[in-house]
């Protein structure tokens, strides 16, 4: 296949390295000339203008902001040919979605899709393929959706190795997503500064590191996914606040057989999470 990349962050960058080892052609846009050149010069993407390219591509991936995935679209639109799939990477879906899907020229395709890996660290030069091997991903088809969007793109995760592939719509994947990632990117942050000794970093052990990794953060990407998912994530702090004043309580009273189930429950769940199958991957 023909691949287009816009964008050669961390996903871009390690999407096109790892597209590129399983034989398909890749070709990229970045906003940095640099960085594409150094891709190029790396062999894993293929020298092109962005305008002939996209009229000969099978697939176009967005690796962009969520914004800036709208505004390559306007920007190059006259270039989109019909037949093309357009999918993209971001991490909140509706507001963006709904935008791409407005200014789509007449038979082009466009599903999205949300890979669940990634690195504290972001950038060209940490890019990993392997980042993706047996992770999970989430395809996000809409009113745009082409008869082959979700075969193809289930094609080219399982290229890039990735493990249970769920299919929903954009509202549940962003109710998901501001579960599942952005609170824990609110709590990672929360915890880092609610601290208020001299001393942590000399008593901290697997738990704090482990519960604070991803406070190392691209700030600038998670505050536009924190505010384009502001009423889900809103929903989902909430609920947190409300799971944590119980067991507040809970110590507050000195409650102990409520804190022992609390506990336990909490614990077989998270170990369900552990026992799947290969077969159910």
């Amino acid at each position: 296949m023909i691949i287009v990349i816009a964008g050669l962050g961390l996903i871009g960058a390690s999407y096109a390295e790892g597209l590129h080892a399983k034989g398909h052609t890749i070709y990229a846009w970045n906003r940095s000339e640099a960085t594409l050149q150094k891709a190029i010069d790396l062999g894993f993407v293929q020298p092109g203008s962005i305008e002939e390219t996209l009229q000969s591509a099978d697939v176009l991936i967005l690796a962009l902001y969520p914004k800036h995935n709208t505004w390559f679209i306007r920007e190059h639109r006259a270039f989109l040919p019909p037949g093309l799939i357009i999918t993209d990477v971001s991490g909140t879906k509706t507001k963006m979605m709904d935008e791409i899907e407005a200014i789509l020229p007449e038979g082009v395709f466009y599903t999205s899709h949300h890979p669940m890996a990634g690195k504290e660290t972001s950038g060209f030069d940490v890019r990993d393929p392997l980042i993706f091997k047996r992770a999970n991903a989430i395809i996000v088809k809409g009113p745009a959706s082409g008869p082959s969007d979700v075969l193809v793109l289930h094609g080219l995760l399982k290229d890039l190795e990735f493990g249970r592939i769920l299919e929903t719509d954009r509202q549940t994947h962003d109710a998901l997503i501001a579960f599942t990632s952005q609170l824990t990117h609110v709590l990672a942050v929360t915890l880092v500064q609610s601290d208020h000794f001299d001393e942590t970093a000399k008593a901290t052990g697997d738990s704090y590191r482990d519960l604070t990794r991803i406070a190392k953060i691209n700030e600038i990407m998670w505050t536009d996914l924190f505010l384009m998912n502001k009423e889900a994530l809103l929903d989902q702090i909430e609920r947190f606040e409300e799971k944590l004043a119980e067991i507040k309580l809970m110590i507050k009273e000195e409650d102990r057989p409520a804190l022992i189930e609390t506990l336990r429950t909490a614990k077989e769940k998270r170990l369900t999470f552990d026992n799947i199958k290969d077969e159910d991957i």
